[in-house]
């Protein structure tokens, strides 16, 4: 039996997103192709006598303990278990706030996981079902899988095929993104998706059909905050990056490179031509 654990709460990129339409319950359908990073936030949970939650890290100043995703996620726990779960449980905090990184969904699922294999908890069928409550990414955070996603987030399906697994250079102006204002902006105009097919990912042309598509949301992120718009014109045009986006709801942006000298000197350039933003070279992963 286990007393402790500690787990890598991954960042996710969304390689492309497409709002399908708006729900009559305000949601939004959506369609994307999603993966994780080899960084993130780090978990650690250890069973206790009594709860206690603390945040440390690069990005923990602007957290709070009481009203955040993993205390409602253990909460979450106890109401299915009917049982209360006695921790201690400390959040390294590097992923950038509000960023379209994913790092509070990340941070609830990796927390449930933890939980699960601490306390050796069985689920059934609708467990999974019920994580959409917490929020949109958490299912998809919870497999640790690249998956191509669709509805409102709950429809993950993983990739019978890996993504290759490209260097990447993550620049965040550290500005923190209202999602909900970004939606409210967005105009939906009722478009078809052309039919994700597993084949394209170890195709030749997987870089093509990446930028045969867009994340939906970037347009409307820009008008909230206009540095994003710099820093993918800077990645596209002064960098040699195979593709650069916008991942989420922003405000990071992504490029990605062939090799590591290439991501290096990306880097470099950034740093020198944006000295007060965040960066960070990592790599795709498709599992945890």
């Amino acid at each position: 039996m286990i007393n402790e654990i500690k787990m890598l709460s991954p960042a996710k990129l969304n390689l492309y997103l497409e709002v399908i339409n708006r729900t009559s319950d305000g949601f939004h359908n959506l369609k994307s192709l999603m993966c994780f990073c080899d960084f993130g936030d780090i978990i650690q949970i250890r069973k206790a006598r009594n709860f206690s939650f603390s945040i440390n890290g690069p990005f923990s100043e602007n957290l709070e303990k009481n009203n955040n995703i993993i205390t409602s996620s253990v909460l979450f726990i106890e109401n299915l278990i009917k049982k209360k779960i006695e921790v201690e449980i400390s959040l390294t905090k590097n992923i950038p706030i509000a960023s379209g990184m994913g790092g509070g969904s990340s941070n609830a699922a990796t927390t449930i996981i933890c939980l699960k294999k601490l306390f050796n908890l069985k689920f059934d069928t609708y467990f999974l079902s019920s994580l959409f409550k917490l929020g949109a990414d958490i299912p998809f955070c919870y497999y640790r899988e690249s998956a191509f996603v669709e509805g409102k987030g709950e429809k993950v399906k993983l990739l019978k095929k890996k993504i290759p697994e490209f260097l990447i250079l993550l620049v965040n102006p550290r500005k923190e993104i209202s999602t909900k204002l970004i939606f409210s902006k967005l105009k939906i105009n009722g478009k078809k998706s052309s039919k994700f097919d597993n084949k394209l990912i170890d195709s030749s042309n997987f870089i093509d059909f990446l930028k045969s598509k867009n994340n939906d949301l970037e347009y409307p992120a820009m008008s909230q905050c206009n540095e994003i718009k710099s820093i993918i014109d800077f990645l596209d045009k002064e960098t040699k990056s195979f593709l650069c986006r916008m991942t989420g709801s922003g405000a990071t942006c992504f490029g990605i490179y062939e090799n590591k000298e290439d991501l290096v000197l990306a880097e470099k350039l950034i740093n020198r031509n944006f000295k007060d933003f965040w960066t960070k070279k990592t790599r795709i992963v498709n599992k945890i």
